[in-house]
């Protein structure tokens, strides 16, 4: 007994010691929601369901920063993708070896670097996200929320693996975030910063394959805000390459107002099979999204936002999204929520409903999501 107690204060001891010199967080996102959506068939039949991270995307993460003196501090962020409605966690983003169990998902899909932090800024080695998702993250018209068919994060920020996955480290999959990468983004002049990121391909022989090659620039008062950036990121054989570039920005017009807005575009050049097309050579993708908060209260707030998406130089196609979203705050980490999207593509052609992002169904032009839900962080 005098042993066990000896050893518990002694543990104890290392445990107190650690935490005055370094500190580490668990910590996460659980969102849940009942969607419903119309024109789901080719006979225009519905389709009821329980989907996870409505509202934000459902995640779980572990960070943690030890100081070093002289304003120096040593970080680090392990986070990924919890689909807690079916309990599993992480996501496959392409590219990754499998491991003994046969499956492909990564635990840590979207966040996981160490680096260093001070006066300089801060450096960050590993899988980062892309500066673009950074940029138009800011103004947002609905600040992220529906992820899986948000033109944003799909198209501005690359995480369609079906129209951008042939480009950039990953080799396969999403583009959002950026494997065997390196980020740096400098401190706050006087609300103006900028942000440098470069992603080895790792092939060998050739050394800017599958490269990922960004840079932004950006403005915030804690407010207000805007954001600029562009990257270029080549294909495995080196024989494409794919540009964008993607802004947007925000402004308080009125105590309870918010105005966003933010516009982005890909271009692809070169011969590099992507979709059912032979070459996607000359494929534009451009996104046009403004939106508008209304805060009634310190607990609800009400969005308006639309999205236009475009596609030319290949084949043409577009598709537009009208939103409302309510959102009512029990406290700072629980929130419910309800939203209603009116999704219209050009035609019934794959092209154009391609751009609804899975919204419409096959056969249909239109479509009607409902969805209510909750959100706890931790």
């Amino acid at each position: 007994m005098k042993k066990t107690i000896l050893a518990f204060a002694v543990l104890s001891a290392f445990a107190a010691t650690a935490s005055a010199q370094s500190s580490v967080t668990i910590y996460g996102i659980i969102d849940a929601a009942v969607v419903a959506t119309t024109n789901q068939t080719a006979t225009g039949g519905s389709k009821f369901s329980m989907d996870a991270g409505q509202l934000l995307t459902s995640r779980w993460g572990i960070k943690g920063s030890e100081d070093l003196g002289g304003g120096l501090k040593a970080n680090f962020n392990l986070e990924g993708t919890l689909a807690n409605d079916t309990g599993t966690a992480g996501a496959g983003f392409g590219g990754n070896v499998f491991n003994q169990t046969g499956n492909n998902t990564s635990l840590f899909d979207r966040l996981s670097w160490v680096g260093l932090s001070g006066d300089f800024g801060s450096v960050t080695l590993g899988r980062n996200n892309i500066l673009g998702v950074d940029s138009v993250g800011l103004a947002d018209p609905i600040s992220l929320a529906h992820a899986g068919s948000n033109p944003n994060v799909m198209f501005s920020a690359l995480n369609s693996g079906a129209f951008f996955g042939g480009f950039g480290t990953n080799q396969g999959g999403s583009a959002l975030r950026q494997n065997n990468s390196i980020k740096y983004v400098s401190p706050l002049m006087s609300g103006f910063g900028g942000a440098l990121m470069y992603g080895f391909g790792e092939k060998a022989g050739d050394s800017t394959a599958s490269n990922y090659a960004g840079l932004s620039g950006f403005f915030t008062d804690g407010t207000n805000g805007a954001a600029l950036s562009y990257a270029k990121m080549k294909d495995n054989a080196n024989a494409a390459f794919m540009t964008g570039f993607a802004g947007g920005a925000k402004f308080k017009v009125a105590p309870s107002v918010m105005l966003r807005g933010t516009y982005a575009q890909t271009k692809v050049d070169g011969n590099i099979k992507i979709d059912a097309l032979p070459s996607a050579n000359g494929r534009k993708i451009a996104v046009i999204g403004l939106g508008a908060d209304f805060s009634l209260s310190d607990q609800t707030t009400l969005t308006a936002a639309y999205y236009n998406t475009k596609r030319s130089g290949d084949i043409d196609g577009k598709a537009d999204q009208y939103i409302g979203l309510a959102k009512y705050a029990f406290s700072k980490r629980t929130t419910a929520y309800a939203s209603l999207t009116y999704a219209k593509a050009g035609s019934v052609n794959a092209q154009d409903v391609s751009l609804a992002l899975g919204i419409i169904g096959a056969g249909n032009s239109s479509a009607m999501r409902t969805a209510v839900g909750v959100l706890h962080a931790f």
